[in-house]
């Protein structure tokens, strides 16, 4: 999962340059902290950058949304009915016949997310530097 946003990666989009060729991962598979390689799901939005390239947000099998990622159309290459059925819910919510996915509450999540996993590596780094200096004053 190389991207988890698109306003976070901006000028990332607007310049439609694809970061992601030259990662060792496989185009249809996620490989998360656990080693584990996942498959994508299903496709939660779709935006377009400023040269009309299209990225989706895609949703891993057996990883919480959160952990969804930006990707292109390439990644479908070896699951098209992915992007067949996105392309058929896309439709429907361009009707207004189908709720889109909430891409503000999304990026919040993930926000949040990261501040969360800053502020524990903050604390097990202050927590570390306690025992030390604590051993020392002991001795």
């Amino acid at each position: 999962m190389a991207n988890s946003n698109p306003q976070q990666f901006g000028g990332y989009l607007q310049d439609g340059i694809d970061e992601e060729s030259d990662d060792e991962e496989s185009l249809a598979s996620l490989e998360t902290d656990d080693g584990q390689d996942h498959a994508p799901k299903r496709i939660l939005t779709q935006i377009k950058d400023k040269n009309h390239f299209i990225w989706y947000l895609v949703k891993w099998e057996d990883c919480p949304v959160i952990r969804s990622s930006w990707e292109s159309a390439d990644l479908f290459e070896s699951c098209p009915q992915i992007l067949e059925t996105w392309s058929k819910e896309y439709e429907l919510q361009q009707e207004g016949k189908s709720t889109p996915f909430d891409l503000v509450a999304f990026d919040k999540a993930v926000h949040e997310a990261e501040v969360a996993r800053s502020d524990r590596r903050v604390l097990r780094r202050f927590r570390r530097n306690l025992q030390r200096v604590l051993s020392i004053v002991a001795t």
